[in-house]
Parts: structure tokens; C-alpha cells; sequence
């Protein structure tokens, strides 16, 4: 399945989380790219990954399973977000734990927070 989206890791060179169709968000060290560190399946298929600003969370819009917080020390999914009637598609991280949210069909950006 197709790779969606790479987001490198600023305080770690050699690690970056990738996206796929195959719903799953996996970390990996560029040094070795033969076994994934760590996998988490959020299903809907990753088409974005955006890192907290302080690089603790990424919010993950999974296609077809909406927008997913994740936990980047744990690698767990801590809050879902599924308001939005189509596909999720952009994501965006704004002041105080707050993010956006927009989707393909339904012309809507949602503001949420995110914990």
C-alpha cells in the first residue's frame, strides 16, 4: 500500500513517522528501514501526520476513521475526533492544545481541542 505522508522527528535526525493507505502509523530509523520500531493501526488510512510543537503528539487524519491524538512516548491513540462527514484530510496544530480540522467533501473546518 501507498506511503501518504513522512513527518521527520526535529529532536531525533534518524527517526521519522510515515502514513499509508494500509491505516497505519509507523516510526521508523532511517538507519534501518527492514523493521519498523513501532507500528500503531488507526485505521481510515493516514493521509496526514502533524507533530505537536512541542513534539509529544502527533495528530494523525485517518481517512476514513477521522482524526486521531496520539501519544508519541506511549505510541497510543489518546483522543479521537469523529465530527466531520467525509474523508479526513488537513490538520493543523493552533495555541493552547487546540487543533483544525478539515475534510474533503463537507467544505468544513472544525476547531477542537485536542486533549
Amino acid at each position: 500500500m501507498g506511503v501518504c505522508c513522512i513527518s521527520p522527528d526535529p529532536a531525533s535526525p534518524n527517526q521519522i513517522l510515515s502514513g499509508s493507505y494500509d491505516e497505519s502509523v509507523v516510526q521508523w530509523d532511517t538507519r534501518n528501514f527492514r523493521q519498523p520500531l513501532r507500528t500503531l493501526s488507526v485505521g481510515g488510512g493516514v493521509w496526514r501526520i502533524k507533530r505537536s510543537p512541542d513534539n509529544s503528539h502527533a495528530l494523525v487524519a485517518g481517512m476514513h476513521s477521522g482524526f486521531h491524538v496520539v501519544d508519541l512516548t506511549e505510541f497510543t491513540v489518546t483522543h479521537t475526533y469523529t465530527s466531520h462527514t467525509s474523508l479526513a484530510y488537513g490538520a493543523a496544530w493552533l495555541d493552547q492544545g487546540f487543533v483544525a480540522t478539515c475534510s474533503f467533501y463537507d467544505n468544513l473546518v472544525n476547531v477542537w481541542h485536542s486533549g
